[in-house]
């Protein structure tokens, strides 16, 4: 994963736990704004295996 990719999903979080903050989104949008991540990079893996492409 590169960094620009992660600094992304890092204000992306930042941005989805302010709006939290303000009220303006509910509460498990904040979850899964954090679990995405982790699942987009296991599924890459995944696929990147399923295809020859991985160790």
């Amino acid at each position: 994963m590169s960094r620009n990719v992660s600094l992304l999903w890092g204000g992306g979080v930042i941005a989805v736990a302010l709006l939290n903050i303000a009220e303006v989104l509910p509460d498990w949008t904040t979850i899964a704004a954090i679990l995405t991540m982790p699942a987009m990079v296991a599924l890459r893996i995944r696929k990147g295996r399923t295809h020859g492409k991985g160790c």
